[in-house]
């Protein structure tokens, strides 16, 4: 019994990166501040192009910020109206954050663990009942 929760704890160790690989397998790259950004920008802008995400929102946001900054040198008096813009979409976008947080599935040994939270107020009533 032991040396299955041995086995059991190497495999969790493996996967999160603090014991080095066994059996041929290779260890994660280490990834930069730029690269991580990078994949950060790539996974918010992937999925559905028209479907609208706190992430894209906040990202359009510091773009139109960082544009302010950029047009600031040749067109001076529209500067503040894309700051003011891009900062005023950037609060909309965390306040769709703070609206509805995004929702992971939880997994517990590769099997999806239900919320009992999520479940309908008929089951909820009918657990009461018993």
């Amino acid at each position: 019994m032991s040396s299955k929760y041995q086995r059991e704890i190497e495999e969790i160790m493996q996967r999160t990166g603090e014991l080095g690989p066994t059996r041929g397998g290779r260890r994660a790259p280490r990834l930069s501040l730029p690269r991580l950004v990078w994949l950060y920008v790539k996974r918010l802008l992937s999925g559905k192009l028209w479907s609208i995400s706190p992430g894209r929102v906040m990202l359009f946001g510091l773009v139109l910020l960082l544009t302010s900054l950029v047009v600031g040198s040749f067109v001076p008096g529209a500067t503040g109206y894309l700051a003011w813009a891009g900062l005023l979409i950037s609060i909309v976008g965390y306040g769709l954050v703070l609206a509805k947080p995004p929702t992971g599935e939880k997994r517990w040994r590769g099997q999806i663990l239900e919320d009992p939270g999520e479940s309908s107020w008929w089951d909820r009533l009918r657990r009461r009942r018993r």
